[in-house]
């Protein structure tokens, strides 16, 4: 292979990557479009006054008391109403719970026969649900804890004493990781590389796609010097220093440019993007090869890429996929980078448990050697 034709080809291709407006906008303002649209979306990280409707049919000192405690969370907003409208509300999405107060409520707790609230949720929308039936709960256990307080210390003139027969066993709980229970490093953290991987796989496709269109690769193939390595590595490198960079803006972003610490090795974790741009280049070219049908390989490579983010194991489980899902999560180089990602980000793993999930993602440039054979094949026929 001759160096100087790889590089001719490589400074053609940023020239056709220029003069194309569709090739240029692929690796310029769309995907900066999409990145800038992530990050607002999930700008605010926390949420906060999720919208709820409470019916109070005791209108009690006790019942304005839970209210207040549940609009005094941060991430609950009462909104009293009647249960009619309650339920039109919450079919209508415009609150995600309802909490009825039943009547009589406050004798019971005096009487101690145990009433109960009443709380619905909207549990289609699970993330929030979650949330919601969090906030409830911790609200809701804190009232109780305060009424017995109160009981307890009617018996109990020592304050402590009756704190613990409230509450005989404490519980301290200590996030580790993410203690501000924020989602902008978790989602937007997976998010970015799931949209980065996209238009890696893409863009190359639409290069050596239009290439073939337009029937001048026997032209691209004499100017590399009728060397296959040259052609290939000449058109792929340009992608592989503009992809990287965006790998470099991403991790800026999120890790330095915002207030979350990046605990482990950055250098690594750039070389981890550098062999998953190769590791997605390599499977782009061989989808290509297969058949070099431009429109058929931008549908596979669209198929193959777009689900990513359900398949990485970052909102659902690995250890909970079923079989498909989890094959479909190992043919994915970015469910193994950001395995590096997370743990480098938030752990600061040591680097030689690094290793191993690395050389996994070297592995899909094994591919290559086929992709060879296939550009020869087609190439040197003719």
């Amino acid at each position: 292979m001759s160096v100087k034709a790889m590089f001719f080809i490589c400074i053609k291709e940023i020239k056709t990557l220029y003069r194309n407006p569709y090739q240029l906008g692929l690796v310029t303002w769309i995907p900066l479009l999409g990145l800038f649209l992530l990050v607002s979306i999930f700008s605010k990280g926390v949420v906060y006054n999720l919208p709820i409707a409470v019916v109070d049919h005791d209108h009690s000192a006790l019942s304005r008391m839970i209210k207040q405690q549940l609009n005094d969370s941060a991430t609950l907003a009462v909104h009293e109403m009647s249960l009619s409208d309650a339920k039109r509300e919450i079919k209508n999405t415009k609150v995600y719970a309802l909490v009825i107060i039943e009547k009589d409520f406050e004798k019971k707790v005096h009487l101690e026969q145990q009433p109960a609230l009443i709380a619905m949720l909207n549990t289609q929308y699970i993330l929030i649900g979650k949330i919601v039936s969090a906030a409830l709960s911790s609200t809701i256990m804190e009232s109780a804890g305060r009424i017995d307080y109160v009981k307890n210390l009617a018996d109990e003139t020592r304050g402590y004493i009756a704190r613990a027969n409230v509450a005989p066993i404490g519980l301290h709980l200590t996030p580790l990781f993410n203690s501000y229970k924020n989602y902008f490093p978790f989602l937007v953290g997976a998010m970015l590389p799931a949209l980065w991987q996209v238009f890696i796989v893409i863009t190359l496709i639409v290069s050596f796609g239009t290439m073939f269109k337009s029937q001048q690769e026997q032209v691209w193939f004499q100017e590399a010097g009728q060397s296959i390595t040259a052609l290939v590595l000449g058109k792929t490198l340009p992608y592989v220093v503009i992809f990287l960079g965006y790998g470099l803006f991403m991790l800026s972003l999120i890790y330095f440019l915002m207030p979350w610490p990046f605990e482990g090795s950055y250098l690594f974790t750039l070389l981890s993007q550098f062999v998953t741009i190769l590791a997605y280049q390599s499977v782009a070219l061989l989808f290509f090869a297969v058949g070099f049908d431009y429109t058929r390989t931008l549908s596979l490579g669209a198929v193959y890429t777009a689900p990513a983010f359900a398949f990485m194991g970052v909102t659902f489980p690995v250890s909970n996929m079923s079989s498909l899902a989890l094959f479909w999560h190992h043919l994915l180089p970015i469910s193994y980078y950001q395995k590096i990602q997370i743990a480098q980000a938030n752990y600061g793993a040591p680097l030689v448990e690094m290793v191993p999930i690395l050389g996994t993602i070297v592995l899909f440039l094994g591919v290559l050697p086929l992709v060879y054979w296939r550009f020869k094949h087609r190439l040197e026929d003719k």
